[in-house]
């Protein structure tokens, strides 16, 4: 990211809004910082199997029978919540994949190092980072962690538990 020169009165301003904003999250019920185990067991199975095989598209990617079998054997509690939310645990996500279209006409793939507002980085063959200017060409990223990320924005109270519940099962 680019450096910022900002006056003392500008970092200011930014201080007291992200203090703003922390006392109004506060004030919503944003403060909690734990999870009472009796809290994750309010679902409804058999709704988190409906969502799962439907409107969330979970088993595009993922199956009772496959990647999830026994995951609530493994997990427990918070830690399974956790790992429904925030997969990115062991073993190590994939890689996201980008496709460069350049200006020459050339398309590179290859594993995305990092990207930001300005640029992508991508890991040549070598290992060697490559960076480009997102501004100079046609780009598309494949994460295979973007649908988890994605669905974070969606779920409702009712989902997220419900869900849980469903994978709670799968012992």
């Amino acid at each position: 990211m680019p450096a910022f020169s900002l006056s003392g009165a500008d970092l200011a301003a930014i201080v007291a809004f992200i203090h703003d904003q922390k006392t109004k999250a506060e004030a919503l019920g944003g403060a909690r910082r734990s999870v009472d185990a009796a809290d994750l067991t309010t679902g409804d199975a058999a709704a988190g199997l409906r969502y799962f095989n439907g409107a969330g598209g979970c088993s595009a990617c993922h199956s009772a029978g496959g990647d999830l079998a026994g995951i609530a054997s493994r997990y427990q509690g918070v830690a399974l919540l956790r790992r429904m939310l925030y997969p990115n645990g062991r073993p190590a996500p994939a890689r996201p994949k980008v496709t460069l279209w350049l200006p020459s006409g050339e398309t590179v793939v290859a594993p995305l190092a990092s990207e930001d507002e300005f640029t992508i980085v991508v890991l040549e063959p070598s290992g060697a980072r490559q960076s480009y200017e997102k501004s100079a060409l046609k780009f598309k990223i494949e994460n295979p962690m973007s649908a988890h990320f994605d669905q974070l924005a969606k779920y409702t109270d009712d989902d997220l538990h419900n869900v849980y519940a469903y994978l709670d099962t799968l012992k």
